[in-house]
Order: C-alpha cells, then structure tokens, then sequence
C-alpha cells in the first residue's frame, strides 16, 4: 500500500539500523550475552547478525508501540539507486553485496579451519554471480587468542591433505600450524580473507565479519574432532575446500598482504580516515574513521553506500545534510545509503571513537 511505499521510499534516503540477533553453534562464545545483553536460545551467543541483506529485517513503528518488521532486501528492490548507488547497482543488481556480523568466541571454541570458493567456482558449482569475500576486524580478544590465517611458507599441501582424510576416516587430529599461520588477535587489527585462503578465528575473540554478503559456502577442512549438540560430526566438505585452496600467496606475502597496517587517507582537527584493509581482488574496502572526544568528522557517500559499525567508543551519532540524525551505541552497526551524500560523524563520550567503515570500491 501507500504507507508500505512511502516508508521504503523514506528508509532507503537515511541513516537505517536492521534489527540485529544471534545463532548459537557447537564453537560459540558468550561475550554478546555477558556485554550486551543478549539472551541465547541455545547456550551461546555464537553468530550475531547485524547486517545480511537477505535474512535482515527494519523495525518500523514507536519504541515500546506497535512495531512491523520491513525485510531489508525490499529497500534494495524497490529503491536501488537510492540505496547502492548507481554504480553499484549497475554491478549488481538489487543484491546488496556487503554484510556485517559477529562470530562470537569468547568463552567458546575455536572455528573449523575452511576457506571460501573462488569467483569462478562461486558461479559455476553454486551459482552465485560474486563470491564470499571476508575479513575479520577484533572488536574484543582474550590474553593469547589467536587468528589463524594464510598457508605457512613451508605448507605441504598434499601432507595436509592426506592428515585430513586420516582424521576423517580414523578420527586422528590435524597438526594444523604445520600448515596454517596463526597471528595474535590484537584488538583493532584487521585481517584480510579472499576467497581461497584458509583460516579460523581462534578461541576467545569477538570478530566482526566485514564481508561480501554469501555467507553459506565454508569449505571445511578440519574442525577440531568436534561434535554437535547430538553427539555428530559436521559436515566437512574438503574435496571443495582442496579445489578452491590458493597456494600461491604464502609465508611472509601472507603477512604482507592480509595483515596490513593502517594507512592515513585523510585527517582533520580532531579526526582521521583510515585505510585498514583493501585488495585489488576485493570489491570492497575496509576503512576506520577516528574521531576524539568534541569532534566530528566529515563524510560523503560519493554515490556509493556506507557501512558504519562503532567497533571502539562510547557512542556517536550520524548527522545527514538534510537534517536527520542516528545514533551509533558501541557494537552496532548503521547503513548510510548512497543517496545521503554528505554527512558526519560526531564523537559522544570523554573517550576516542572507533568506527569501522566499509564501501564498495571501483573496479
């Protein structure tokens, strides 16, 4: 009807937060239940859904009034170019083609070592037009968790492969580190995943997932012998993994160019942007605006939508040229359509602010 179109019609110009909530696995942790309140079905806090366009919903309505949840990919439907942008949606389609969640380690386990289809593979085994991209930003780590990430220099793809087939015939652990580089969680850092490369984040880390929006293709190659709640192994599709396995990059190019370090794009009084992970193999990059107490940073869509998640701070709020304004508590994660254009960021809080940022980047 008339009010459903013109509420779309509103959303898709504006700052807009999708309804966020949580998966439980046999890995998860607790860290959304113990910091944010969270309330498990199943026992942990696991996977926490913040932005994935085709399982996203809005919530419209009054805060403690009646409340209808608007599916998000209606936003995409219905106002493209509002939404993406023109390029990005000549590019593709009404799929929004970047997600925001968490896995959830902390008080938990690790993840099973998989990787992700590479593009061509993407499209001709499971028919998606672009693949699964990811890269893990630390939002919250333990003493000594660990992310593990990229083949060693040494790694014998073979040995690993007959070690894998051992341990799902005879039950037998995978040395996995003989194989795989495993790297300090350092809060803040962010670690780059194309499609390809093995990795796992490890036990007690909260990560935020900025990746391409696929999201159920994890070839896995080992998952630590570990059993599901009715007492059975998952599935480990290693013949796929094996397929789309990069052994090329390896050793220290792993480091050099899936561990990168943070690089100034641009700064201000009080404020910087930047650049804390992009590759040319990636449609997307990830950005970090820092922002100090009193201050605010400017910002522009450019025609192409933003994805703001508040990874450090007390709080912010997103002021748009036309006047309308959009908090951002710690944790939370806000879509600014292209249509927005110029807009800021303004710090709330006696402490520095940490906004972790991501865009769809020219190919």
């Amino acid at each position: 009807g008339a009010a459903l179109r013109a509420t779309l019609a509103h959303l898709a110009r504006g700052p807009v937060r999708t309804r966020p909530y949580f998966n439980s696995t046999p890995w998860g942790g607790r860290w959304a239940a113990s910091e944010l309140g969270f309330t498990p079905q199943a026992g942990n806090t696991a996977l926490g859904y913040e932005l994935i366009a085709p399982e996203a919903g809005v919530l419209v309505g009054e805060r403690g009034g009646p409340q209808v949840e608007v599916p998000f990919q209606l936003l995409c439907v219905t106002h493209p170019v509002d939404l993406l942008g023109a390029d990005v949606h000549r590019r593709f389609g009404t799929s929004f083609p970047i997600r925001f969640d968490y896995l959830d380690t902390v008080g938990g386990g690790s993840l099973s070592l998989h990787l992700h289809p590479r593009e061509q593979y993407m499209r001709d085994v499971f028919g998606w037009p672009y693949t699964q991209h990811e890269t893990y930003y630390v939002t919250a780590s333990e003493d000594g968790a660990r992310v593990l990430l990229g083949l060693t220099e040494g790694a014998d793809v073979d040995t690993l492969r007959r070690q894998v087939e051992d341990s799902v015939e005879n039950g037998g652990p995978v040395p996995v580190e003989d194989h795989v580089q495993s790297h300090p969680a350092t809060v803040g850092q962010l670690f780059m995943i194309p499609a390809g490369t093995p990795h796992a984040s490890g036990a007690g880390n909260l990560v935020l997932e900025v990746s391409a929006t696929p999201y159920l293709y994890s070839l896995r190659l080992y998952d630590w012998l570990r059993k599901d709640a009715a007492g059975a192994s998952r599935p480990l599709p290693y013949d796929h993994g094996f397929a789309n396995l990069d052994t090329g990059r390896r050793g220290e190019d792993v480091v050099k160019d899936l561990v990168q370090q943070p690089r100034t794009l641009r700064a201000g009084d009080g404020w910087r942007e930047e650049v804390v992970g992009a590759l040319p193999e990636m449609f997307y990059a990830v950005h970090r605006l820092v922002v100090e107490p009193g201050s605010a940073i400017p910002d522009d869509t450019a025609g192409r939508f933003h994805i703001l998640n508040l990874a450090a701070g007390e709080g912010a709020v997103v002021e748009t040229a036309d006047g309308r304004t959009h908090p951002l508590a710690f944790a939370e994660t806000l879509t600014v359509p292209a249509a927005v254009g110029p807009y800021r960021v303004r710090a709330l809080g006696d402490t520095e602010v940490r906004i972790v940022k991501a865009l769809v980047v020219e190919p």
